[in-house]
């Protein structure tokens, strides 16, 4: 359950169970289940990698024998998306989808509120800037120690590294897109291995109000990928046919593939 640089978990021990979804693993559990999971971490000073799979990342993992490598040792992975509790309730699991925007948001809550510090990696360097504002605003006790943009070669990584290993934040947020995000998350595994991470897509761009989040109505009713799909035309070539393959295929092997991971 562990990885490279990574403390060593039991989920027997902590009485939780994994679930296998197309050969993928995924925790079940609760929201407050995997939040007390990794403010546990955040608390005791230890790393720890969050994966919030769903339908993409899983379909493009089964290409990526690196990217599947990766998610497949995460030691938090949940499912953040309606394909992901379909899948799982097909296999009789009666676990809920848990949106990784709302769950990392909910952990920035928590470090705010016992002072943990936060950095922040990804984006453009004008949502950086918006994203620190709008952040100390909602939450003033918040202890942003690092914040940079996406834009940065390889050259770049050492100065970054060592700037984290520096300032050794308990919780890593990287919004760079899948899978690229995993990757980085990946090559800090070892150099930060008292650092909880999370690869947050683009929730950066919604906590800066650059981007507005899904309506209520179609988080109610598991739509919101259709929201960012009338928003955002361009994701369709992205999106279909890989979400209607993935639901035939758990619909299909649902049954069948119920276990533990």
């Amino acid at each position: 359950m562990s990885g490279d640089g990574e403390t060593k978990v039991s989920y027997t021990d902590n009485k939780q169970k994994r679930a296998c979804v197309l050969g993928y693993p995924v925790d079940l559990v609760t929201k407050e289940e995997a939040l007390d999971f990794a403010e546990n971490f955040m608390a005791t000073g230890k790393g720890l990698h969050v994966v919030t799979i769903n339908p993409e990342i899983i379909l493009a993992a089964e290409k990526n024998p690196e990217l599947d490598a990766i998610i497949k040792k995460a030691g938090l992975i949940i499912p953040d998306s309606t394909g992901m509790e379909l899948a799982l309730r097909r296999q009789g699991f009666n676990i809920k989808k848990l949106a990784g925007i709302e769950f990392s948001e909910t952990l920035i809550d928590r470090c705010a509120k016992n002072n943990y510090k936060v950095a922040f990696l990804g984006a453009t360097q004008k949502v950086i800037e918006l994203l620190q504002k709008e952040l100390k605003l909602k939450y003033p006790e918040i202890n942003i120690v690092y914040a940079r943009n996406g834009y940065f070669s390889d050259n770049d990584m050492p100065e970054i590294t060592d700037k984290l290993k520096e300032l050794n934040p308990h919780l890593l947020l990287v919004a760079l897109g899948a899978p690229r995000q995993e990757y980085i998350i990946s090559k800090y595994r070892e150099e930060l291995p008292h650092t909880v991470m999370i690869g947050v897509g683009g929730s950066f761009d919604v906590w800066a109000k650059k981007v507005k989040r899904a309506p209520v109505f179609f988080r109610i009713f598991g739509l919101e990928w259709l929201y960012r799909l009338i928003k955002q035309p361009s994701r369709f070539s992205r999106m279909f046919p890989a979400l209607p393959l993935f639901i035939f295929r758990a619909a299909i092997l649902g049954q069948k593939s119920r276990r533990e991971y």
